[in-house]
């Protein structure tokens, strides 16, 4: 898109400025002494004139009874039978200007215009009596300020000159010279240099400054070394501030710079002073959920995260330890100065109970505490401050139903320690053999028991041997005569008389035979028979 382009909604108010073409009848360049000047007009007299020349007296400003000027005779009237020629100052000049105008654009020098009018889009100008547009992208001119350059003068460069039936067109920039000015400044600032800034705009994210007339920037992280939220607090327009230059940008004519550069980092200093395991002072100053940020040194904050609140509690309520404005210890559990990362800690001022946990509660170590919570799968046992033990409602006994509540005393057997989990679980029938155990002790293969009938089944039948551990009577082993059911001979309580046959220690079952101590009873009676009377139970 051509530059002229900007033209078309400005035309008919570029038009106005424009000098209108009449029909000429005379066109004759002549040089007058000035005769007589009022308010309107002024008359000079030229020498070889049929009359004298009247030219409008705002033309010749600066002019005095008695100076000669050159002036355009550009036509002849009658007024009261008088003849009188009409002149303009403003032809001569415009003539001289257009000449001027095009040794400016050939040569690309730098003229003074005046600024007319702020129209939609830019300016009207005048040079050297033309009028041409200054186009808002090419005046370098700040939007808000566009008021205030109307009626004054500004260096211009010509870029673009078009004729037509209308006149002169004339493109205007003064985006060239601001620019120019702009690198001769930038040339004299060095990086890392103190200057001074002038704010021109607070916004959410910083601050548009100038430096010497050049535009530059502070981004809101580059105010202080700690975190700033709300710079309107801080700062506003027309305040002059100290700053380093950080980036000098010539190609986009722009820089950064840094108000907290002008103070030393912070995090060196830390870095300088403290090291990990140091215990130092602080003021918490933000609550979160996840834990309170303590600032240690101005600038410098470090996060207590609220797993580092206390060795006792795992959940902690942030609110229920600290709140904004408390100065608290610490103890600096992390320093990382080239990541700004400082972690703190305030449960690592006592002991870690589970430091020694290893030593004092290893597998197999019977302990006792006190009931602290109850869950329908099991209950939480505080064995010291800090450290508790997880008892399932599987380990509570080897056989029953038994239930605690909170604040009972419990003794129990470590069955699980993990020390990077800091978790324990034990055992309160861990503390007594199991039953099975015990079974195992007291009954042997061949032993002769006499049982309660627990359980009948089609089966076979359960007899109980002990608390927890119960016999299995199969249905061909519970009579040496043939059953069709054995609930027609046997009744649940009724006691049995039977033989262990076997024991499984891998399935935990012991199997016993009613069948085998009624043969063996049927032999013995045989026996006694046949020594007695010669004849044996199945002879008689």
């Amino acid at each position: 898109m051509s530059n002229f382009d900007h033209y078309e909604e400005f035309e008919a108010l570029l038009n106005e400025y424009m000098p209108v073409k009449e029909e000429e009848e005379i066109k004759t360049k002549v040089t007058g002494t000035i005769a007589s000047m009022d308010r309107n007009f002024t008359y000079l007299e030229v020498p070889g004139q049929p009359a004298s020349v009247r030219v409008r007296t705002e033309e010749l400003t600066g002019y005095n009874v008695g100076d000669e000027v050159e002036v355009l005779i550009v036509a002849k009237m009658e007024e009261d039978d008088t003849l009188v020629l009409i002149g303009s100052k403003k032809r001569v000049d415009m003539e001289i200007g257009a000449e001027k105008l095009t040794t400016a654009l050939e040569n690309k020098d730098i003229v003074v215009g005046k600024i007319l009018k702020r129209v939609k889009g830019g300016y009207v100008v005048e040079v050297f009596h033309q009028q041409g547009f200054l186009p808002n992208s090419l005046s370098e001119i700040p939007f808000e300020s566009g008021d205030e350059y109307v009626g004054k003068e500004t260096q211009v460069v010509v870029k673009e000159v078009k004729e037509d039936r209308r006149g002169k067109k004339i493109l205007l920039s003064r985006k060239e010279i601001v620019a120019a000015k702009d690198l001769e400044s930038m040339e004299k600032l060095t990086l890392g240099e103190v200057v001074k800034a002038n704010i021109i705009e607070v916004l959410e994210f910083g601050l548009t400054v100038k430096v010497n007339g050049i535009r530059g920037f502070i981004h809101i992280s580059e105010i202080d070394w700690k975190k700033t939220t709300d710079l309107n607090k801080l700062y506003k327009a027309g305040d002059t501030i100290d700053a380093k230059i950080i980036e000098i940008d010539k190609e986009k004519r722009n820089l950064k710079l840094s108000i907290k550069a002008l103070t030393k980092n912070p995090w060196e200093t830390l870095a300088e002073n403290y090291s990990v395991g140091n215990e130092v002072s602080g003021k918490v100053t933000r609550v979160v959920n996840y834990g309170a940020f303590v600032e240690i040194i101005p600038g410098v904050e470090g996060l207590v995260h609220s797993s580092d609140f206390s060795w006792i509690n795992k959940k902690v309520n942030v609110n229920n330890f600290v709140k904004v404005g408390d100065e608290v210890k610490v103890i600096i559990t992390e320093l990382n100065k080239a990541e700004r990362k400082l972690k703190l800690g305030i449960k690592q001022l006592s002991s870690n109970p589970w430091a020694k946990a290893a030593e004092k509660y290893s597998v197999g170590t019977v302990v006792s505490g006190k009931v602290v919570e109850v869950k329908p799968f099991g209950v939480f046992v505080q064995i010291e401050e800090g450290v508790d033990g997880f008892i399932h409602n599987s380990d509570f006994a080897w056989s029953g139903n038994k239930k605690f509540a909170k604040g009972d005393s419990v003794e129990f057997k470590i069955t699980e320690l993990n020390i990077e989990e800091q978790k324990i679980k034990g055992s309160i029938k861990d503390l007594t053999k199991s039953p099975w155990n015990l079974a195992l002790e007291n009954y042997s293969i061949g032993d002769k028991v006499e049982k309660e009938i627990k359980n009948i089944q089609d089966f076979g039948m359960f007899v109980k041997l002990e608390e927890g551990v119960d016999g299995f009577i199969p249905t061909q082993m519970a009579s040496k005569d043939f059953i069709k059911s054995l609930k027609d001979k046997f009744k649940v309580g009724q006691t049995v008389l039977a033989e262990i046959v076997e024991i499984d220690s891998e399935k935990k079952r012991i199997k016993l035979s009613i069948k085998k101590v009624e043969f063996e009873n049927a032999k013995n009676e045989d026996k006694e028979l046949l020594e007695k009377y010669g004849v044996s139970s199945s002879e008689e």
